[in-house]
């Protein structure tokens, strides 16, 4: 059984079910973001009511990534509701992904770097990955939220000094 963060209550273990049960999911995890004191700030940061998290598209789907925003839509793969998935909750992929619905929908801290800067050397993408983890730790503890980081730097191969600053910028927020 998928374990749930301990101050998400509400959210509950969701495997293959009806659609219904993914929208009342996703209305779950609104709310929990909704109430976190890192998104307020966000959204205050960019000048976007927190109402606009209950009109922002948000879909469970088969995908090759965890998760993407695009056209101010967000999309989080469904595999991470599976009963042997290894994301006991997939709020904070929320979280990051409302920090890129965030950029677009203001045109604020979009890329204007090379296409081949490192994905992780991106300004969105360490505001997101950032985001993300604060609201890991503060949701699941911080060894879950140490976990994830290692795993991030270890999916993009960071090792050496490089690993050890980027570590350093994510957890800087």
């Amino acid at each position: 059984m998928r374990k749930l963060s301990k101050r998400q209550p509400t959210l509950r273990k969701l495997s293959k079910r009806a659609e219904i049960d993914k929208e009342k999911f996703i209305t779950e995890m609104r709310q929990v973001v909704k109430n976190d004191p890192i998104i307020i700030k966000k959204f205050e940061e960019y000048g976007v009511s927190l109402n606009d998290i209950d009109d922002v598209h948000v879909e469970f789907c088969n995908m090759d990534v965890s998760a993407k925003t695009k056209d101010k839509k967000i999309y989080l793969n469904e595999a991470m509701l599976s009963d042997d998935s290894s994301v006991s909750d997939p709020t904070h992929y929320l979280v990051h992904e409302l920090v890129h619905y965030l950029q677009q929908a203001t045109g604020k801290n979009i890329d204007k770097g090379k296409a081949e800067d490192e994905y992780l050397d991106k300004p969105t993408e360490e505001e997101a990955f950032s985001t993300q983890i604060n609201f890991k730790k503060r949701e699941e503890g911080e060894s879950e939220a140490e976990e994830y980081l290692e795993g991030l730097l270890d999916h993009h191969d960071l090792i050496g000094n490089k690993r050890k600053d980027k570590k350093e910028e994510l957890l800087d927020e």
